[in-house]
């Protein structure tokens, strides 16, 4: 079968050019043939998880076969991110059914700008309570969704009440209601949120921590950044500092002299690479004093509004080469 489509001028054509992503370990020759007659059709393979996700920038349709699993690049991650790039996905069998129809989709589609980024878990941490970690963690989520649309998740880590509830709105469904199945993670910003009330985690941990380690592994196999909001005290501390090799440690501190101590404490307690940032610098001796990897500045109006600049220094502390444009 050929598909029909109208025929274009020259100049018009690379512009006006589809680009198919055809991901499958085994395809279908019949598939390659079809798409291959076409002149203003751009084909691109993909036989992996990782292949996938690398070849989706520029994509107008992508034609899912079965994908070898490789790397960190899970399943359920590749499904996230389809979800989030909102391009017309489609089995090899249904689009040999009706091809008209699935390019006829992908004209109306816009070509994703996702890219390529490594899946990483970020752990913003400090024993203290007021340096600033939930509204780092907060900036850093939503500038990585904002910039990449490549899915991320905050998981918070407390014992009392939940600081997300207080800063988004206490109907933000609670990790003990999600991790029992009771309700689905609220998405804010495009980011998926799983606050946490201490009291109810407890009884959580309490019936089955396994269950509950299961369940956040299972978070991080499906979002490329994976950001905890971490106090070190908690009983999946521990677990979340040593379980992945893609950690990425933040010991968050702010100028005070027992903050910094703390911190310089906990910065050789945790996953490396570890970073020590010190937050809510006012002055040039806040910044020197401590040796600390980066400075942030006081700024409340920046912090309130989850500016990116706040954002972009962390960013670049776990890509390399992160500078805050459209990644």
């Amino acid at each position: 079968m050929k598909i029909k489509i109208p025929a274009l001028h020259k100049n018009e054509r690379r512009e006006n050019q589809l680009v198919v992503l055809l991901a499958a370990a085994d395809p279908n020759p019949a598939i390659l043939q079809l798409l291959s007659q076409e002149q203003n059709i751009r084909l691109k393979e993909a036989f992996t998880t990782q292949g996938l996700i690398q070849e989706l920038p520029e994509t107008n349709l992508v034609i899912r076969g079965s994908l070898i699993e490789v790397s960190a690049i899970s399943h359920d991650l590749v499904q996230r991110t389809l979800e989030m790039s909102r391009l017309p996905v489609v089995s090899i069998e249904e689009f040999l059914a009706a091809p008209e129809e699935w390019i006829g989709r992908a004209r109306l589609s816009s070509a994703t700008k996702l890219s390529f980024l490594p899946p990483k878990q970020l752990n913003i941490v400090n024993w203290s309570g007021g340096v600033g970690k939930t509204t780092l963690a907060m900036t850093v989520c939503k500038r990585f969704v904002d910039q990449t649309g490549l899915p991320a998740a905050l998981l918070e880590l407390s014992m009392g009440g939940s600081a997300l509830q207080a800063r988004i709105s206490p109907e933000l469904p609670e990790f003990f209601t999600i991790a029992t199945g009771k309700a689905e993670p609220a998405t804010w910003n495009g980011v998926n949120l799983y606050p946490m009330d201490g009291r109810s985690m407890e009884v959580l941990w309490g019936d089955d921590p396994v269950k509950v380690q299961e369940f956040v592994s299972n978070i991080r196999k499906k979002h490329t950044l994976f950001v905890v909001d971490c106090f070190p005290g908690h009983p999946l501390f521990p677990f979340l500092n040593g379980a992945s090799s893609a950690a990425i440690s933040i010991v968050t501190t702010t100028p005070r002299n027992d903050s910094v101590m703390q911190a310089k404490r906990l910065l050789k307690e945790v996953a490396q690479p570890a970073y020590l940032v010190m937050n809510m610098t006012r002055s040039l001796a806040d910044q020197a004093g401590a040796g600390a990897d980066l400075s942030l500045p006081y700024n409340e109006r920046w912090a309130e509004g989850l500016d990116a600049r706040l954002a972009d220094p962390l960013l670049a502390l776990v890509y390399p080469g992160w500078n805050g444009r459209k990644q």
